[in-house]
């Protein structure tokens, strides 16, 4: 299996939680602190990775003493038109966040469709950050956790080989490192810039 975890079965996992952490620390430390959560359903059996990452983005705020907004955090159906749909929902707020972390690239590219319509520039408007690694993500020059997912499905039909030909069956699951990939949708909040040239 991949990106899920089976007592009985051979499996390939990332650190859903650290990825989480490290993609919110890495917008903390640009200077934001309204920082919004954006992913599928926290509590479906088939997405068990969203909760973790919410869970690595509430540690960072902890670890960083910024006190999380429930306003801030958005979850629903996965796809780019549900993402443009919370991304326009964070926009209205009376106190917006200036940073989204959207825990798949397919909300992060969503967030991209609304600012793109809307005459938001990216990142002086928002920040954004997904998570994946997918292969629009990069063409898009969207600032991502990469997951390698293609090694992780090598790893797997290499594992599903060994086990046919060698008729052994392990169940210990390997874990693929992540990559934080810095690209061009992650900068410091616009209050920040215009702070420091005055």
């Amino acid at each position: 299996m991949i990106d899920a975890i089976h007592p009985k079965l051979p499996c390939i996992i990332v650190d859903d939680f650290e990825g989480g952490r490290i993609a919110t620390e890495q917008l903390i430390n640009q200077g934001h602190k309204k920082i919004a959560f954006i992913s599928d359903y926290l509590e479906t059996p088939f997405h068990p990775s969203m909760r973790y990452r919410f869970h690595g983005y509430r540690r960072a705020l902890e670890d960083n003493n910024i006190p999380f907004r429930s306003e801030y955090q958005l979850q629903g159906e996965r796809g780019r038109s549900q993402a443009r749909e919370m991304a326009r929902s964070l926009f209205c707020l009376p106190d917006p966040p200036t940073a989204i972390f959207a825990a798949s690239d397919t909300h992060a590219i969503g967030v991209l469709d609304y600012a793109a319509d809307n005459q938001k520039r990216i990142p002086q408007d928002m920040s954004v950050i997904g998570f994946d690694g997918i292969r629009d993500a990069e063409y898009l020059k969207l600032t991502t956790i990469d997951q390698h997912l293609y090694e992780s499905g090598l790893e797997g039909v290499n594992i599903l080989l060994k086990q046919l030909s060698e008729n052994k069956f392990s169940t210990s699951p390997i874990q693929i490192p992540l990559t934080l990939v810095s690209r061009n949708t992650v900068g410091p909040p616009a209050d920040s810039i215009s702070t420091s040239s005055t």
